[in-house]
Parts: C-alpha cells; sequence; structure tokens
C-alpha cells in the first residue's frame, strides 16, 4: 500500500508543480502540455580545456524541437526542420517532477537519464538547466557542461 501511494504521490507531483511567480495566472502553472525550444545556451569543457560557449535562438535554420508533456508521467520529444518531422522523432521519455527538480528517463535501447532544475515555470514559458560532468569512455575523456533551454508553450 505504501508503494502504491508513493506511485500517485508522484504522479501528482508530475501533474501539479506550481512556480514561484508574482503573476495570479501562473501560480498554477503547469509542465503539462507542448513545449518548443525558442533559446538554448550553455558551454562545455573537455579535458579540462577552454570552455567552448554558445547561444542558439530556435528555429535555426529551419530546426527546432517540442517537448510533449502528458498528466501521466510520460513526454515525446519531436525534431523538426523546415517543418516536418526528422526522422529521428519521436524520443520517448518517462518524467517525474520533485520539487524544482525535473527527471527525464530515455526510453531506448540506450537509455540515458537527464536531471534538469526547473529554473521558470509559467503558463506561457519554462526554463530548464542541467549541469552535468561525464566520462567518455570511447573516447578516454572527461566533459563537463551546463546548458539553459528555454520554451514557450504551444
Amino acid at each position: 500500500m505504501k508503494k502504491l501511494f508513493l506511485i500517485v504521490a508522484a504522479m501528482f507531483a508530475a501533474v501539479s508543480f506550481s512556480a514561484c511567480s508574482d503573476d495570479d495566472d501562473n501560480k498554477n502553472a503547469s509542465i503539462v502540455g507542448t513545449w518548443q525550444i525558442t533559446l538554448d545556451e550553455g558551454w562545455e569543457t573537455f579535458n579540462s580545456s577552454t570552455p567552448r560557449h554558445w547561444s542558439e535562438p530556435y528555429p535555426s535554420d529551419g530546426y527546432y524541437y517540442t517537448y510533449t508533456f502528458d498528466g501521466k508521467g510520460s513526454c515525446i520529444s519531436n525534431m523538426y526542420t523546415n517543418g516536418r518531422e526528422d526522422e529521428d522523432s519521436p524520443i520517448h521519455y518517462t518524467y517525474s517532477i520533485s520539487g524544482n527538480t525535473l527527471i527525464m528517463n530515455e526510453q531506448s535501447n540506450d537509455p540515458i537519464k537527464y536531471v534538469y532544475e526547473i529554473k521558470k515555470l509559467t503558463n506561457s514559458e519554462l526554463i530548464l538547466f542541467i549541469h552535468e560532468e561525464e566520462w567518455f569512455e570511447a573516447e578516454n575523456r572527461t566533459g563537463e557542461y551546463e546548458q539553459t533551454e528555454t520554451f514557450k508553450r504551444l
């Protein structure tokens, strides 16, 4: 029974995340819905090299991607080029939210877990932040990066 309660509580948290905002319209903002990338900013280093910085507005050369979160812990990402869905689409995830932490688990043969900090969630804007340090075994190098992605609700 305790396990069932935790599952239900996790699903409720995923649907009911509220962002801190002074705007009354955004007090009950939810991640549920479709979000389109508008800006990707960050930096990365490999083997302690000089950081490479980027700031990429989207759509970029006709390319952009979306996340569609349902209220049941599933998310689908679609990539588009010049208005057409790419052949790599869709990518399926499960997700959960605890406080301001969003965890997305890619559902693939080689699953990847992403842990984001939700920097902002309103009825019209979602900002996700991630910081990771990685070891690339195949390339015998380490890497570190921070990335902030800004989305608009469709």
